[in-house]
């Protein structure tokens, strides 16, 4: 560095404002024996900027790359140097305009022609804007200001694309995104990782707020779901898996999958978004791989991405893994499982899993408002009876259920089990079963149930209780109707064993299964 220059950074150090400025634009320009150095130069220009800032601001404006006084958050500086007259500025901050749209392209035009006077370059700027169609103004003067004064034209419009999607104008990010796509190093058309990934939240910012995703070229967004989805971004996996499975992708125009369907590619993309935390993506592959008409059908596959889904707390994933697993149950605990997982769809309002716990609970004849009254009445002369009885109204339980039935072994998070009854001999009447709470009054039932017994003394064998709850409705002139179910053992049967069950509610399971 010469002498001279060494003085003239001195003074810039001891706070002259014109050694600042010069020194300023010498760092960003690289210029007149100093190296390019973009920190230094922006920081001598901000410390000029506090003793003169329209200076300093057109010094800025004028000698920094616009990419890169963008990037710096300097567009306020911009603005102050287009006002003060800098045609420099003007033609810039007309581009920057002319990129977000509305209102502000006109005022971008608008800039430009003023510029136009005493810049050539803004004249072949504002010239190439207004030849090239409405859709392309912004493109076609990007790329005349990068052939006239290197301006990187790829990184403004990815700013531009950045700021508009950021204000929610979706037209304008879209304009701006396809010109990112198409004034790249490479070929034209070929996407920077940046704009594949501007592309993809353009596509998701539309799809989260329900609006129309702006016009853009299919070819493009598939190629950018492409580059987004091999860098694992979980939403680029998910459409694409749906796209090309030709399942409906959310967002996504039908056009940008045309011709491109693969099923066997779309599921390997699917199990991507779901391994990547997309939910969904389990119960859209259990569903192609149930498709015996597709040509990944596997229905151990199937079964395994019903259990993924469902352990994510999908209702309908839950809601056909519990009838499925009911429809084949040959155990209790086959039927337990399955009701739980039905149990956890319910809760979720699901309706289908509602009616088909609804099937393995037997109705019982009686107003609630009876069986209050006659409750509070046995309540008064044995507590354990009516906490029997209730639980019998409740879970629907014949008499024989309802008094050997252990509440506290029996107690469930979905409902109640009634135990294998010793005292009676024939296995179809002794076997036990799985009942549902069909309501959370139901499962409060239960829960109170198991937390009096677990205090109560053990009581005496089934034919005691029978005995004292059949004097008891006798002495207070009450009917069993109010509290017991009526079924014969076929009926149990069918309520026991998944086949029968699901022969018996043909019509509903296949509904659930369906829906």
């Amino acid at each position: 560095m010469k002498r001279q220059d060494i003085r003239l950074l001195a003074l810039a150090r001891q706070g002259d404002l014109v050694a600042r400025c010069e020194v300023g634009r010498r760092y960003l320009l690289g210029a007149d024996g100093f190296p390019q150095h973009l920190p230094s130069g922006l920081e001598h220009l901000r410390q000029a900027a506090r003793q003169d800032a329209p200076r300093a601001a057109r010094v800025l404006a004028e000698c920094l790359p616009l990419h890169e006084l963008l990037r710096a958050g300097e567009l306020a500086t911009l603005q102050r140097a287009a006002a003060d007259g800098s045609a420099g500025a003007q033609w810039r901050l007309g581009l920057v305009l002319l990129g977000l749209g509305g209102a502000e392209a006109d005022e971008g035009l608008a800039l430009l022609r003023r510029a136009a006077v005493s810049e050539a370059v803004a004249e072949d700027i504002l010239d190439a804007a207004w030849s090239a169609p409405a859709a392309q103004r912004l493109q076609a003067a990007l790329r005349r200001a990068a052939e006239r004064a290197a301006v990187d034209a790829q990184a403004v419009a990815l700013w531009l694309a950045e700021r508009t999607l950021a204000q929610d104008r979706p037209a304008a990010a879209a304009a701006a995104l396809v010109a990112a796509s198409q004034l790249g190093d490479g070929d034209a058309g070929a996407l920077s990782d940046e704009a594949a990934a501007g592309l993809v939240a353009l596509v998701r910012r539309c799809r989260d707020a329900g609006q129309p995703l702006p016009a853009l070229p299919p070819d493009l967004l598939r190629q950018a779901l492409e580059q987004r989805a091999a860098a694992g971004e979980r939403d680029a996996l998910s459409w694409l898996g749906r796209g090309l499975s030709g399942l409906p992708a959310a967002g996504l125009p039908g056009a940008v999958f045309d011709g491109q369907l693969n099923v066997r590619k779309g599921a390997a993309w699917l199990l991507r978004a779901a391994d990547a935390g997309d939910a969904e993506a389990w119960l859209l592959l259990y569903g192609l791989h149930a498709d015996h008409s597709l040509s990944v059908a596997n229905p151990q596959m199937a079964r395994f991405f019903l259990e993924k889904a469902a352990q994510e707390g999908l209702a309908e994933a839950q809601r056909k893994l519990g009838a499925l697993m009911l429809r084949g149950a040959a155990t209790l605990a086959d039927s337990e499982q399955a009701i739980a997982w039905l149990h956890a769809a319910a809760l979720q309002g699901d309706a289908h899993a509602h009616t088909l716990l609804k099937s393995l609970v037997l109705p019982v004849a009686g107003r609630d408002s009876d069986a209050a009254w006659a409750l509070s009445m046995v309540q008064e002369h044995d507590v354990g009876l009516a906490a029997r009885l209730a639980l019998a109204r409740a879970f629907g339980l014949t008499k024989l259920e309802a008094l050997s039935v252990d509440p506290v072994q029996g107690l469930r998070p979905w409902g109640l089990v009634v135990g294998r009854n010793p005292f009676i001999v024939q296995a179809r009447l002794s076997a036990p079963r799985a009942v549902p709470a069909l309501d959370a009054a139901a499962q409060d039932v239960a829960q109170r149930a198991a937390t009096l017994f677990a205090q109560l003394p053990a009581g005496g064998d089934l034919r005691v209780r029978s005995l004292r709850q059949r004097r008891l409705f006798e002495r207070l002139g009450l009917s069993e109707e109010l509290f017991f179910a009526d079924a014969s053992a076929s009926v149990l049967d069918t309520l026991r064993l998944g086949p029968k069950w699901a022969h018996r509610t043909r019509a509903p399971l296949a509904m659930a299964l369906a829906a």
